[in-house]
This record gives C-alpha cells, sequence and structure tokens, in this order.
C-alpha cells in the first residue's frame, strides 16, 4: 500500500513539473537556433556550438582546440576583441570536446550590448585577425599547459584510458594534443582548420535570458553575416575497441591509485537512455546512497568517493566509474567493484529503490532551471542531441515509463559489461 502510494503522488507531482519547465523555442522556426526567455534579469547567455572536435584534428592532433582558442585573441582595430567584450562586462568562454566545440557568452541585455556582441562575434568568425605571431605567442602557453597536465596523476589516469578505449580512432588523443603535434602548427594550417569547422560543420546556437524571437534572429543574423557556409560534411562516426587486455596498470609516482572504468554503453538518442540513467543512479549515480558509494565508501573506507556516470557522443556511449584510493586497497576495492559489476549485471533493485531513482531524477532536471547558466547548459544539451520537440515532457514520460524488466532488457541488450576496460594508475 506504501508504494502504491508513493508511486501514485509520484505520477501526479510529475505530471504537473511538465508545466514548471520553460518553454523551448525554434527562432524563426529553425530548429539549430533555439531559445529560452528568462525575464527574471536582464542578462544574455548565450553558446555557439560547432558539430566538430578534436575528432576532427586529423593528422594534427590538438589543431581545433589550439584555433578556437586563438578566435578570441585575434587584433580588431589593434585590440584583441576580448578586450571588446570585457569594456561591456561581457564573460567569454569557449572549449572543445571530441565531438564539438563551443563559444559562450553573458553579457547584460540592451541594445547597444546586442550589437556589439554580434558585430565582434560576426569579426571573430571572419578570421581576419589569424597570424603567426598570434600562433607563436600562444604556442608556448600551450605546450606549458600539456606539460602539466601529464603531472597529474587524475587527468593523466583518463588521458591514459581514453587512449587505450579509442586505440586505433581519431578519438584516442587529448583534445589539447600533444607536444609534438602542437609545435608543428603554423597560422596557415589553423586558419584552414577554422574556416572548414565554421563552414561545413553544423552550426546549433543556443539563447536564454531577458531577449525575444525577433531580437534573437537578429542577433544570430548579424552573427552570421561573414561566414560563408558550403555542405554540412563533418561527420566522423567512432566505433569503441575490441580489447586484448581488459586490465592496464600504469606506474605513476603518487600516494592514491587512480582508477577509471569504461563500460561501452548507448548514446543519447538510444531507446533505453532512460533505463540506463535510472540503473546508473542506483549503480553509482546518486552520490550518497547509492550502492558503488556504500560499497566501498561506507562499508569499507576504501576511498572518500565514488561515481559512475553515462557519457554520450554521437554514435555511443560510454559507462564510466572513477574513484582513487590507497594502493593496498586496490585489489579488494577492485574485487568489490566486480561484484557490484555483476549484481547490476542482473539488476536486483527492489521498487522502492527504483521508484526513489526516478523521483530523484526528475527533481534534478528541474533543479537545472534555477539559473540561467544551468538552463543554458540544458538547452545546449537538447540542442546538440536535436532533442528539441517536447522535449521536458518526453523526459518526464521516458523516466515515469522506466521498470524493473525494462531495466533488465536494457542492461542486457545496450551495456557491454564483458568489453569493459579498467585502468590504475599508481605506484
Amino acid at each position: 500500500m506504501k508504494f502504491l502510494l508513493i508511486t501514485t503522488l509520484f505520477f501526479i507531482t510529475s505530471t504537473s513539473l511538465v508545466d514548471a519547465f520553460p518553454k523551448i523555442i525554434k527562432i524563426k522556426s529553425n530548429q539549430d537556433y533555439l531559445l529560452i526567455e528568462n525575464r527574471s534579469l536582464p542578462i544574455i547567455d548565450l553558446r555557439i556550438t560547432f558539430d566538430s572536435g578534436s575528432v576532427n584534428d586529423g593528422e594534427n592532433k590538438g589543431i581545433s582546440s589550439f584555433g578556437i582558442n586563438l578566435l578570441h585573441q585575434q587584433l580588431l582595430n589593434n585590440k584583441k576583441i576580448i578586450n571588446y567584450f570585457e569594456e561591456i562586462g561581457a564573460q567569454y568562454n569557449s572549449s572543445v570536446g571530441k565531438e564539438k566545440s563551443s563559444l559562450s557568452l553573458r553579457f547584460i541585455s540592451t541594445p547597444q550590448n546586442i550589437a556589439t556582441i554580434s558585430q565582434k562575434i560576426n569579426s571573430m568568425l571572419s578570421l581576419n585577425g589569424i597570424s603567426e605571431e598570434l600562433v607563436s605567442d600562444n604556442k608556448a602557453r600551450i605546450l606549458n599547459i600539456i606539460n602539466r597536465r601529464d603531472l597529474d596523476p587524475g587527468r593523466l589516469a583518463q588521458k591514459k584510458a581514453d587512449e587505450i578505449f579509442f586505440d586505433g580512432t581519431s578519438m584516442s588523443h587529448p583534445s589539447i594534443g600533444y607536444s609534438k603535434n602542437v609545435e608543428k602548427l603554423d597560422a596557415f594550417l589553423i586558419k584552414n582548420k577554422l574556416l572548414q569547422m565554421i563552414s561545413e560543420s553544423k552550426i546549433s546556437v543556443s539563447i536564454v535570458g531577458d531577449i525575444d524571437e525577433k531580437t534573437s534572429a537578429h542577433l544570430i543574423s548579424k552573427m552570421m553575416s561573414a561566414i560563408k557556409r558550403g555542405p554540412q560534411t563533418i561527420k566522423t562516426p567512432i566505433k569503441y575497441s575490441q580489447f586484448r587486455k581488459k586490465t592496464q596498470s600504469i606506474y605513476f609516482d603518487s600516494t592514491q591509485t587512480h582508477i577509471n572504468i569504461y563500460i561501452p554503453a548507448i548514446n543519447r538518442q538510444d531507446d533505453d537512455f532512460y533505463n540506463i540513467l535510472v540503473a546508473n543512479h542506483i549503480l553509482g549515480g546518486s552520490g550518497f546512497g547509492s550502492r558503488l558509494m556504500e560499497e566501498i565508501r561506507e562499508k569499507r573506507g576504501f576511498a572518500y568517493s565514488v561515481y559512475s556516470y553515462l557519457s554520450v557522443y554521437n554514435d555511443f556511449g560510454i559507462l564510466k566509474i572513477n574513484f582513487q584510493t590507497d594502493k593496498k586497497n586496490v585489489s579488494n576495492a577492485l574485487r568489490v567493484v566486480s561484484t557490484e559489476l555483476d549484481k547490476f549485471k542482473n539488476f536486483n533493485a527492489t521498487q522502492e529503490e527504483i521508484s526513489s531513482s526516478k523521483q530523484s531524477l526528475i527533481r534534478n532536471v528541474l533543479s537545472r532551471m534555477d539559473t540561467n547558466n544551468n538552463m543554458l547548459q540544458s538547452l545546449s544539451s537538447i540542442n546538440d542531441y536535436d532533442l528539441q520537440d517536447d522535449y521536458y515532457k518526453n523526459y518526464i514520460t521516458g523516466i515515469q515509463d522506466v521498470n524493473l524488466k525494462s531495466i533488465k532488457k536494457a542492461i542486457t541488450n545496450k551495456i557491454k559489461l564483458k568489453n569493459a576496460l579498467t585502468i590504475t594508475l599508481g605506484r
């Protein structure tokens, strides 16, 4: 009776939540240009995403990251473009992942600021300021970052895990590249790469804040007016490797051993996404209360923190488990994880565990609506994976429809536990 009451209340509450989510507007009916109006503050958050990342670097590993990092440093009338942004109090960021690259801006919503942002982004994407001097000035800094990365055991463990998991594919290298590749970059190579990225990749624009659809359309039009668009040809589907060795140990002089486990999984568009989302929440995605946290930290004290999460790409995903522990605990900790993965494979969760996880996941998506920035993060993900139509309704319905039987079937069919890769890095 108690479980029936919880389930009924959950259905009523989650159904009413649909009305609490913001409306997603397709700007001028373009599904790649999305807007959420939020008039609570005079702030606009903007993100431009290119459907191209380090996977498209080719032989020049790190070139996409290097090039994107130069955009705001170009000179316009003898002044760096970033300085124009700073003069109006705008905050600028850029990032490059394996499959996507993005530029983000936050600024106060005034007609003058909107005009300045659109004009300067237009100039930035025109690439007229990519010079040998600019490349040279940045090269030493990037090389220093690469060298420091290899001294950080956490970052090095993830780099090694990627190299082994994606061995033989264009996803194996870190987005920032390697020193030997970065040293060979020049202005000609970088400008050509950026031209290809801007002209041939899908471009998505996500906007959240104090701006309407008409003004957003005008802003985008001004930003993009200098771009010569061609066929969207950039697309590199990747498949995970089959491994000869499922566990690899890497020596590193650190007090703790860093452990990364990669399990081939599903992409965001998969029909079983919500089943795996709920299953992972129970396994290690919910922090305290998750099975991994209870077994690894609470019962045995092997690690301060342990968690699992679903990392998704265009054509596949990875269920990842991360933690660090003292070297004397490594073997025992890995045995505990192995036991929990066996339980995960058979998935013997109770109805109460499943119901509680479903409620938590719906609360989590609602909590991501509390600020412009959080809404932009969500809207950008919706844009990245073409989930624009009734996203929030589909999310809630998708979570509601999950049950023990559907989770068991999804894990059996979609999670490749036999291809799991375990990397340990430490003494």
